[in-house]
C-alpha cells in the first residue's frame, strides 16, 4: 500500500501553461507536419488491386497506369493540403483542442476523404489515415502518442530548471 502525506501541487497555471504548450507543438510539429506527411505522402497502403477493374490516374506524369499495390494515397495533394489547411488550434481555460476537416472535393463537388479512410464507393482499400490518432485504446502504443508523451516530458523537465 502506497502511503503519500502532505503532498500538494504548486503553482498550477504553470503547470497546465506547461501541459498545453507541449499539446500545441505536438499538434502543430508532430502531427500536421510530420505524421500527416507521412500518412499521405509516405506510407505505403495495402490496395485491392483488381486487373479486371484497374484504376487509373488521370494525370499520370508521376505514377504510371494502372495503379497497382501497395500505393500512397497522395491523392494530388487536395486531400492532404485540405487537413492542412483546416488545422485549427484553440485553448482556453479548461480545454485545448487541434482540429482538422478533410474537406477537399472530387469532380462532382462531393467531399471524399470518408471514402478513401474506409475504403467505400470507388475507393475499395480503406486507407485510414486518421486512426493513429482517434482511436484512443491504442493511441499511447502508436508514434503519435508516444511523440505527445516526449513533449510532455520536455515541458515538464523545462518547469524543474
Amino acid at each position: 500500500m502506497l502511503t503519500i502525506v502532505g503532498a500538494k501541487v504548486t503553482n498550477r497555471q504553470k503547470l497546465e501553461k506547461a501541459i498545453v504548450q507541449a499539446f500545441e507543438q505536438w499538434a502543430e510539429k508532430d502531427i500536421n507536419e510530420d505524421h500527416w506527411r507521412y500518412q499521405f505522402l509516405e506510407r505505403e497502403w495495402d490496395y485491392d488491386y483488381d486487373p479486371e477493374k484497374p484504376t487509373k490516374r488521370e494525370n499520370t506524369s508521376k505514377y504510371p497506369n494502372p495503379i497497382t499495390s501497395p500505393r500512397n494515397i497522395e491523392d494530388w495533394g487536395d486531400l492532404y493540403q485540405s487537413g492542412l489547411d483546416s488545422y485549427r488550434f484553440s485553448a482556453s481555460t479548461n480545454r485545448a483542442e487541434a482540429y482538422w476537416h478533410w474537406d477537399a472535393v472530387n469532380r462532382s463537388g462531393k467531399e471524399y476523404a470518408y471514402y478513401v479512410h474506409n475504403g467505400q464507393g470507388t475507393n475499395r482499400s480503406a486507407r485510414p489515415f486518421t486512426d493513429d490518432i482517434s482511436i484512443p485504446s491504442s493511441f499511447w502504443e502508436k508514434e503519435p502518442g508516444q511523440a505527445l508523451k516526449m513533449q510532455m516530458e520536455t515541458a515538464f523537465a523545462k518547469l524543474n530548471v
